[in-house]
């Protein structure tokens, strides 16, 4: 069962025995080859592989086990048809080995390069589809900072996207914290004082998971839990046993007490301690739940209660970042985070799934040449792709990244900058384009350094 955008999803019955069938394919791929030789020998016992047939039919079985089921399941098929033949046969029909054989390899090519464009073309719709979603809350959030700008200049003039990034960077002494989960914790506690702030969020605490790398669900053994100011603290069991913390995580969405039109209130419900509990949901995993206990009653509405659970995905996605950074960051001479967080998600796709993705970096001796060059290329930038400056050894270097791309779209990125650059002394540069098992040498390049 899948969940998404709120609404359960029931595999359908075809899709279920798919999978059954992906899960015990060498289970059916013997019993398929199996029920073909009994129909063989019942039909003619000295041709059980019905060689001799007026139609291929071996070539046909070979071709729906390969072409499904890949390489392995196919060889299997072989290795009993050969068996077979060796044992129901005078003589060893070796012609017909060969052929099947040579059918296998040729159907299991064209079924791992069939199944490797559906993974690249399923990896680049998840990673659009992510990137989409965390762009949707980017937007949100600078919405929300400008209806709260107008709503409190005169008492209050604040920006709630300016605090969600400051609470994540503003103590010196949470970043050189050694404990990844102690980290996590303060930057949570600091989430909590700024809704407390500006949502009036007089009680409430969050549960995370302690490795948001990892897909496991949130459950007891893997939570850790912060509270805020106002706070009591709760077991853990408990708070998942509770049924709006319970309906939150299995549902992946916002739950909370409503009335009989369903619009939030605060009249006590029998089911629950809390009044709201809204996960934060990355690549379909809950990584944390914002429980609330208390909160005034002219605050407690819906308005509210979606502005805190987009700014809760957008604050988790900036934790995320800062953790992947802190356990994987093998391009640390660029300085923009952003940059640096995104070549680390697409090296584990690299790793993953040998999905790859390429660096085009520009090295230039002019500061003014550099400058230039980095303004025209920022106008010519699409929306997934990135680029940032770096300066060393006297050099400036412009590095910009193609999640999802080869080189061949680098360079024709690179000869369309070219030709949009109207002076022929800033077409001069140097410049060189790294794929993700190149990061050493990407950094050797940024640092000039030929001894390495």
């Amino acid at each position: 069962m899948k969940i998404k955008s709120g609404r359960i999803q029931e595999k359908s019955k075809l899709t279920r025995a798919v999978d059954f069938l992906k899960k015990y394919s060498y289970l059916e791929t013997s019993t398929i080859i199996i029920f073909y030789l009994v129909v063989g020998y019942l039909i003619n016992p000295q041709d059980i592989c019905l060689l001799n047939a007026q139609a291929s039919y071996i070539l046909i079985l070979i071709a729906i086990v390969t072409l499904f089921h890949g390489f392995e399941n196919g060889l299997l098929a072989v290795g009993i048809l050969s068996i077979a033949m060796w044992y129901f046969y005078p003589v060893f029909q070796y012609i017909d080995f060969l052929m099947i054989l040579l059918m296998t390899l040729l159907f299991s090519e064209f079924h791992y390069y069939w199944t490797k464009k559906i993974k690249e073309a399923e990896i680049s719709s998840d990673y659009k589809g992510a990137k989409l979603d965390e762009l949707s809350r980017a937007f949100y959030g600078l919405k929300i900072s400008h209806d709260q700008l107008e709503k409190n200049y005169v008492v209050k003039p604040m920006s709630i996207r300016h605090s969600i990034e400051k609470i994540v960077t503003m103590n010196s002494d949470v970043k050189t914290q050694e404990d990844v989960d102690t980290q996590n914790k303060t930057y949570y506690q600091n989430f909590l004082i700024m809704l407390e702030k500006s949502f009036n969020v007089n009680s409430g605490f969050v549960i995370y998971k302690k490795d948001t790398q990892h897909d496991n669900i949130l459950d007891v053994e893997n939570i850790l839990t912060s509270y805020g100011t106002n706070s009591q603290e709760h077991i853990n069991q408990e708070i998942l046993d509770d049924y709006l913390v319970d309906m939150a995580i299995s549902r992946k969405q916002a739950i909370y007490i409503s009335d009989d039109k369903g619009e939030p209130t605060l009249a006590k419900d029998k089911n629950s301690k809390f009044i709201a509990a809204i996960p934060s949901v990355i690549n379909d995993v809950v990584v944390s739940v914002l429980v609330i206990e208390k909160m005034p009653f002219m605050a407690f509405n819906r308005e509210n209660l979606t502005s805190v659970a987009i700014l809760l995905e957008y604050f988790t996605l900036e934790i995320l970042e800062k953790n992947t950074l802190r356990l994987w960051d093998e391009v640390s001479i660029i300085k923009e985070e952003k940059f640096r967080y995104e070549y680390a998600r697409m090296k584990h796709l690299y790793l993953e799934f040998d999905v790859n993705s390429i660096v085009l970096v520009l090295r230039i001796k002019s500061e003014l040449q550099s400058a230039k060059i980095y303004e025209k290329i920022k106008k010519m930038l699409r929306s997934l792709d990135m680029v940032t400056r770096v300066d060393e050894n006297g050099l400036y270097y412009i590095a910009l990244f193609f999640p999802l791309h080869d080189q061949s779209a680098a360079l024709g990125y690179l000869n369309r900058l070219l030709n949009s650059i109207e002076e022929e002394k800033d077409k001069k540069l140097d410049y060189m384009t790294f794929d993700m098992k190149q990061t050493e040498l990407l950094n050797k390049y940024l640092r000039e350094d030929y001894d390495g």
